[in-house]
Formats: structure tokens, sequence, C-alpha cells
């Protein structure tokens, strides 16, 4: 049941028997962090929320249609400790979202998902050290093995009380972490308050950006170029992303629709921080007062979110010491020079209450963004300490992506999706680690205005698998899993395995499943590369019906599956011999070479 008063307005507070109530104030020194995230895989958002020292974590089941039940008891999660940030990520790859927990001045804390709503703290046993006041934390593939490292910003040393070092942690495997802050390059030494991986240059290979409290005085916002061999480099004074301001939130995305990854930084007055990346010189520019994004009084959390599904997205500000800002995106070319206007009083989220940070997602799964606040004990204070305002704009179609990855991390964290309609190009990233202190809804979700479908959907994954889903029809939630081409057994002398093949999208294409030996990379006509060079096994098994690889050649099944056979002659002279595999899909005339093709050959060695 909604308020029946504010019926004019788009986002409004769902009251009981509904939503989430009977939450206590935060009381943190500068906010106290929550997560929205699908713990038990039902299809919905559930709210994990701390509270004040010593209180008791508190977990909120998603039942849908906005109803929600405490499952607190038994659930895991225990007492808080001064809980300053959350987050959460599949750290194991067994499907099963794990809960991270920065702390002040104490050991952070990772929770492990056993499933059925229960977790087991393991951060010791899984690596973590970090003992330091913990501000953020973002999950990222930097090295691309498919496992989720993660970056954790600090700011201040619980020895010191100075600025504290912050730390990446490479996973090595089952969610194992080790520390590699010292040989990547990337500890800084400043106020860290929000950290996110960011691919700034789409090089493919995640970037770290930092925004620092207080930079004037301990230095400005930072940005780690990835190396690609383990290391990065500090590159913000050449990008022009050095800024020396108290950033406090962030959020990045393609906002004009017009190639680039620009982003967003709350600061104190007298403004924020707009950049906007710029292609000719390759750097951003400060578009603040272009647009007129200065916001208003102390900013914290922001996000960027399309609110009325008309293919552009919007941002939500949260200030401490000021009404909360929505500012309305008018959908006209960076180069028209439009002011962005603040729409928050007409939507009802112009609050003025002790706030520092918020988590955003679809909690009904209706294809609108609603907002979750968390409210703070201060001068001006909420009723209550968390409050759940549903988006009830009636706004375009939409389309929301959630990615499962295969070969790539399981969450597709890093992933870029690219939505093309007969109207707007759009591009999102699955992203962790942006807004403040808070996790939101991982699903990606894109507003497509009067368009009722997608013509392409394109997907970058983070290990490079480009795919590809065609005439995607409006208004539902897809899951997007990664393709994947893998062996179901050893290969052995004389003996008998598989190869299977999975594209989902491309149902009913031809394919083609081919051997080498070789992975060096072919380029084909129009550009298109394989990664194996064409050589006479090749030949051989593209040939229908041949002994080694008698499938090699057919049709995608209706779930877009193939299998073959794989035969390895009874040579005893084969044994220890490596070869490669790739396959691909065809779909002229809309792709005129090839669809879809493995980006990385399988090795297979015969035993």
């Amino acid at each position: 049941m909604l308020t029946a008063a504010a019926v004019a307005q788009g986002f409004q507070p769902v009251v009981l028997p509904l939503g989430i109530h009977g939450v206590a104030l935060a009381s943190g020194f500068i906010g106290t962090g929550i997560a929205t995230v699908d713990i038990d895989n039902d299809g919905d958002l559930d709210v994990a929320i701390s509270g004040v020292p010593g209180a008791q974590f508190q977990l909120f089941r998603n039942d849908g249609g906005m109803q929600f039940t405490d499952i607190t008891f038994g659930c895991g999660l225990g007492m808080c400790q001064e809980v300053i940030c959350m987050s959460a990520a599949d750290i194991d790859n067994d499907g099963n979202v794990d809960l991270f927990v920065g702390n002040h001045f104490t050991l952070s804390q990772i929770f492990m998902n056993q499933g059925g709503g229960i977790f087991v703290e393991q951060g010791v046993t899984r690596g973590m050290t970090n003992v330091e006041s913990n501000y953020s934390a973002c999950f990222g593939d930097y090295d691309r093995d498919g496992w989720l490292d993660l970056y954790i910003g600090n700011r201040q040393s619980a020895v010191t009380g100075f600025p504290a070092a912050n730390k990446l942690y490479r996973n090595t495997g089952d969610g194992y972490f080790s520390d590699v802050t010292a040989a990547a390059g990337v500890g800084g030494n400043r106020l860290a308050l929000v950290s996110t991986w960011m691919d700034y240059d789409e090089d493919g290979w995640p970037d770290i950006l930092v925004l620092n409290d207080k930079g004037v005085q301990w230095g400005g916002n930072e940005v780690y170029h990835n190396n690609a061999d383990g290391t990065f480099t500090a590159v913000q004074a050449q990008i022009g992303a050095g800024w020396a301001i108290d950033g406090m939130g962030v959020d990045y995305l393609d906002v004009f629709n017009d190639g680039g990854v620009d982003f967003y930084c709350t600061d104190v007055p007298i403004d924020h921080l707009f950049q906007v990346w710029n292609p000719i010189t390759n750097s951003y520019d400060n578009a603040t007062a272009t647009y007129n994004m200065f916001g208003s009084g102390v900013g914290w959390a922001c996000k960027f979110l399309d609110y009325d599904n008309d293919g552009w997205q919007d941002l939500q500000i949260v200030h401490s010491q000021a009404p909360n800002y929505f500012y309305r995106n008018p959908g006209a070319p960076a180069s028209s020079n439009v002011a962005w206007p603040n729409v928050a009083p007409s939507l009802g989220m112009d609050q003025f209450l002790w706030q520092y940070t918020n988590a955003h997602g679809d909690f009904d799964n209706d294809g609108r963004v609603d907002v979750l606040q968390r409210y703070d004990t201060g001068p001006i204070v909420s009723p209550e300490g968390v409050v759940l305002l549903q988006n009830t704009v009636a706004g375009g179609n939409w389309l929301k992506f959630k990615t499962r990855g295969t070969v790539s991390n399981r969450d597709g964290y890093g992933a870029r999706i690219e939505v093309t309609t007969s109207s707007l190009h759009q591009r999102q990233w699955v992203r962790s680690g942006t807004g403040y202190l808070s996790h939101s809804d991982t699903r990606v979700h894109f507003g497509l205005g009067t368009d009722v479908s997608a013509d392409v959907v394109r997907v970058t994954w983070p290990l490079g698998q480009v795919q590809y889903l065609t005439n995607v029809a409006a208004n539902q939630i897809v899951e997007l899993v990664e393709p994947e081409l893998k062996l179901t057994a050893p290969a052995t002398v004389g003996g008998t395995t598989s190869l299977e093949m999975s594209i989902p999208g491309d149902e009913g294409l031809s394919y083609l499943i081919v051997l080498s030996l070789s992975n060096v990379p072919s380029v084909l006509p129009g550009g298109v590369v394989l990664p194996i060079q064409i050589d006479g096994l090749t030949s051989l098994t593209m040939i229908p019906g041949n002994p080694i690889l008698p499938g090699a050649v057919g049709v995608l099944s209706a779930t877009g599956q193939a299998m073959t056979t794989l035969t390895i002659p009874p040579l005893p002279w084969l044994a220890g011999l490596t070869f490669y595999a790739t396959g691909m899909t065809a779909d002229a005339p809309t792709f005129p070479v090839l669809r879809t093709v493995f980006p990385s050959a399988l090795s297979i060695t015969v035993q």
C-alpha cells in the first residue's frame, strides 16, 4: 500500500504492511552502508542493513510485490562492529552472492553465502588483513583470470590516525585473497572515501578510480591505469581527473550516449564535479558549470538511473545539509550544453533529512528503479532509519539485464552492455563500488522510451567475448549468459570425449567448431579475428563427418547449444600434444563475415 497524499509525485514511500520498517537510525561518523542483493537467487532484491556497534545486522527477504520478511534470526551475519561500507559479489563463483563489510579500525569482514539465507564470516581465513578505516570496497577482475579481485579504499590508519594506504587483494581462486598492493602500485596514501573499477580508456583492462576527501590537504582524486601485466600507473594528471576536492560519492556511464566513459563526483559546496570524456584530447573536461550540475550542500551518495525510462540516464544526489537533488537528463547532445534541471521537488525526492547513503534497485521488478533511503542521527532526523521509495512514474518502455559469467567472473562485473534501438544507442557497465558506502542493484537497466524492442544488444564480457542478441522485446528482465566452449572430459590417446558449445542469443544459427595446432590468431576478410591459425588440422575438422570431429558443422539448438564428439587416434606419440579448439556462428547478411567468434582458443592436451 502506498501513501495517498502524494499521488502526483513520482517516488512514494511504501508503508505498512509492505516495505521495510522498524530499522533504527544509523549513527556512523559519516554514514553506515546497506546492501541490496539477491541472496537466494529467486530473482528479486533482498536487503542487508548494518546498524550501530553491537546491534544485530538485519536481513530482509523480498517476497515480491514490495512485501519483505525479516530473516535476521539465524542468518549468520551476527553483530555489527563499527560498520562503514557494504559491498557484494560472488567471490568463489559458486552462484551465491557473498557480502563484504568494511569497518572502522577493525578487520574488514567477508560473509560467505551458504545458500538459503545463511552466511558464515571467513574474512581472515580468506586472506583479509585490512584493519584501517575502510570506506569503500569494489570488485573487478583486474588480471582477467575469471576471479573477482577486491580494491579497498581506506581513509585513516588505525595506528597513526593519518591517511591510510588503500589495498588491492588478488583473488587467487575460489575466493581466497592475497595482498598485492605494493607490487601493483595502487596503494595511494590519501583519505579515500569511494573507489570503483572503471575502464576509462576502454582497452578491456579495468582501471581504478579513487575519490579522496580533503584533497587540497592530502591529495586529489586518483586514476590508476591497468598496464595489463599486474601493475598500474597513476594517470590522473595526464587525463584531467586529479581534482583536489572533498570527493564523497561517484557513478559513471556513457551519459550522453555518444561514446566515452563519463563520471560524476559529489563534493562540498560550492560545487560537485561532472567529468565528461573528450575523445579529441583523450582526457576529461570539467563540465559541472556547462550543465549547471553544481548540487547543493555537502554531497554524498550519487547514482545514475533512468527514472522515467526515456533512454537518458538521470542523476540522484544525497545531501546531508541541504535537500537532496534529482537532475533530469534533458536528452540533448553534449555539444548543445543544455542545463540539467533539478526535478527533485516534483518527484518527491527533495528530502531534507540527515542522510549520507542510499541504494537503488527495482524492488518490485516492474521496470522502474526504486530508491532505498538510509537515514542517520543528526539535526534533522527521519522517523524511520530506512524508507523504501517506490518509483511510480508513468514512463517509457525498458529492458533490464542480469549477467552470468561462465568463463569470466560469475557476476559479470566489468561487462559492457550496449542497447541499440530505432532511436538511441546506449551503453552501460556492470559496476561495483559506485554510490557511497552502499551496494545497489547490479542488474543493468535501460529505458527505451517509445521503442518496443531493442534491435541489437551487444555484450562485451570481461574476458573479451562479444555476444549479440537481436530483436529483444521490451519490458522484460533478460539473463545474459556468457558463451562458452568446453571439453566435457580429458582427451586421451585412442579415447573419445566431447566438445560442448553454448551461445545464448544465436539459437538456430549455423555453427562451425574447428581445431588447430596453433593459437596464433588469423585475420579473416572483413577484419574478424580467429584465435587460431588455419592449418591442415583445421581443414580436416571442417569436413562434415570427419573421424576426429564429426559434428563440427551444424545448427545450434533452440537453446543455443551444440555438441560434437572428439576422437583421438590410437597413436601413442600423440600423448602430450597440445592443440586448440574454437567455434563460431554465421548470420548473413546481418553479420557479413561471422556473428560470434570466441576470442580465445580452448587449449586441449592429449593424455
